[in-house]
């Protein structure tokens, strides 16, 4: 395959959409010190401009609070304290990174809930419930909203999103309720956030696998209920093409389980090994989809109209702890969904930016399939430098024909120009593609290539190397992030009648980026 630049190859804007925001575990880990840390550099490298969690109103975050939850007060049960004091810190942490946030609103505080026994079934343990009085949980949002604006200005939380719960369409995890029930709650809370500040974009309904769209905007529509634009999420083994589909990708595979643990197989002394055998997450890859996102953001933006949409949610593997969460795949995913998805997203936010998560369990392993762009202790995986690299790509694209079955994108740089190029393969055959960019211009100064594949940038075979700690030192962690940096080397080019020429030859789940200085 050939691909040719001249003065006749048009351009277009390209769309950092994965810039927009970021994921990242539930509230309270916004009040570490090493999250905030690893979010500025997020946003340093990256670029990315804000991050999404879970939680704001958990437990742990203190929001409404008992008398008799403190000491069992004799009458105590009566006084009731609310106090948006560590949402506050919580934010705070975010904006001295560089960031905004994407405000998700929820869980339901116990003292609000209809059921407050419905809890999701993550390691925190999230209230899923409906309010017991949707007149009371809007004079909470109400006050809620209202603090925001009295501390940080109201030009400045216009700036942010609000967006209404999260995947309310996965019963018993995140909604113990149905599609009307969530439909009522988002328009009570949408319409409370206005009755604050009518300025404020507020928007939904943050389902799984791009559901329940077309009926959102029909309730809306039909009951006046305000909304600013469009989020849902998709990973690659999330169903296409459904947006109504009430299919979920992984599901538990109990034959591998019992054929392990029967043999007495797994150590007992170690957890992930017992989670992912009982999750079936090592052949993952297999439930796959490339083109899961693509396809499905091309039927919602048509759904949407006007209004803008939003992947709040979205990364190649929906399975926490599958090993491949760890490799160069993933990374050949992000990259191939971003260049494939141009004009279909407005805005998309990876699932997450570290492994400081705990949705199940904090795994202390410092690689255990999470699906952080970078390690717990900071360590950053083939994802992270996926997009580091298109961060640095610019802005300019060249309108080129598609390259075979590799992904191949040719940038305009202000000096230069920058070629990606690589080959997402979720079977692992070990497939190599080639394809040879010519581009008319003068003689470079230099051209070097960066290569992301088993032996670059993969702090994970290094971590195996060092014997796999479990917690590893400071030195080695200094010592895996100094060895997995991108390296640049010399690359292969020819410059013949004017034309620069690249010849590339890219394998399964490999990235390569030459970059070329006139």
């Amino acid at each position: 395959m050939e691909i040719l630049i001249d003065e006749n190859t048009p351009l277009s804007r390209f769309d950092h959409h994965w810039k927009f925001c970021v994921g990242s575990a539930h509230a309270a880990y916004a009040l570490r010190h090493d999250y905030v840390k690893q979010l500025a550099e997020v946003h340093d490298d990256l670029g990315v401009e804000r991050v999404r969690f879970h939680g704001v109103f958990g437990d742990d975050m203190r929001t409404l609070v008992k008398a008799t939850e403190i000491v069992p007060f004799p009458f105590g049960g009566g006084y009731r304290e609310q106090s948006f004091r560590q949402c506050a810190v919580a934010y705070d942490n975010v904006l001295e990174a560089g960031m905004k946030p994407f405000v998700e609103l929820g869980f339901m505080p116990k003292l609000l809930a209809k059921l407050p026994f419905a809890r999701g079934a993550f390691f925190y343990k999230p209230i899923v419930s409906l309010p017991k009085s949707i007149e009371k949980w809007q004079d909470y949002i109400r006050a809620f909203t209202r603090f925001l604006i009295d501390r940080y200005g109201r030009e400045e939380v216009e700036s942010w999103y609000f967006e209404v719960w999260n995947e309310p369409d996965l019963p018993v995890v995140f909604f113990d309720g149905g599609q009307k029930d969530y439909f009522k709650l988002y328009r009570a809370t949408a319409e409370a956030v206005k009755s604050a500040d009518e300025h404020i974009r507020v928007g939904g309904p943050a389902t799984s696998g791009s559901k329940w769209i077309a009926a959102f905007l029909d309730y809306c529509e039909k009951t006046g209920a305000p909304v600013d634009f469009v989020s849902t999420h998709q990973y690659a083994g999330d169903p296409i093409g459904g947006i109504e589909n009430k299919e979920k990708g992984l599901g538990l595979d109990i034959d591998v389980f019992a054929a392990l643990t029967k043999r007495g197989s797994l150590r007992r002394d170690n957890i992930l090994d017992l989670y992912r055998a009982f999750m079936g997450v090592a052949r993952a890859p297999e439930k796959l989809r490339a083109d899961a996102l693509t396809e499905s953001a091309k039927n919602v933006k048509a759904l949407a109209g006007d209004k803008p949409v939003f992947y709040t949610e979205w990364n190649m593997c929906a399975s926490f702890s599958a090993p491949c969460n760890d490799t160069p795949m993933p990374a050949c995913y992000l990259l191939h969904t971003v260049l494939h998805s141009q004009g279909s997203v407005d805005g998309s936010s990876v699932w997450c930016f570290s492994d400081l998560f705990e949705e199940f369990h904090q795994f202390p392993e410092e690689f255990h399939g999470g699906f952080g762009l970078m390690t717990q202790s900071g360590i950053k995986k083939p994802s992270y430098r996926a997009l580091q690299f298109l961060n640095e790509a610019g802005d300019e694209r060249f309108d080129t024909p598609a390259a075979g079955n590799a992904d191949a994108a040719v940038f305009k740089k202000e000096n230069g120009f920058h070629i990606l190029a690589s080959l997402l393969d979720f079977e692992e055959s070990g497939k190599t593609e080639s394809v040879t960019v010519r581009i008319k211009a003068p003689a470079p100064s230099r051209v070097t290539l960066t290569r992301i594949d088993e032996t670059h940038c993969n702090p994970l075979r290094l971590w195996r190397e060092a014997g796999c700690p479990q917690t590893p030192p400071p030195r080695l962690i200094e010592e895996l992030k100094t060895r997995s940096a991108p390296a640049e080397e010399p690359a292969d080019y020819t410059y013949e009648d004017g034309f620069i020429v690249i010849p590339l030859t890219v394998s399964s789940n490999e990235i390569k980026r030459v970059a070329i200085t006139l």
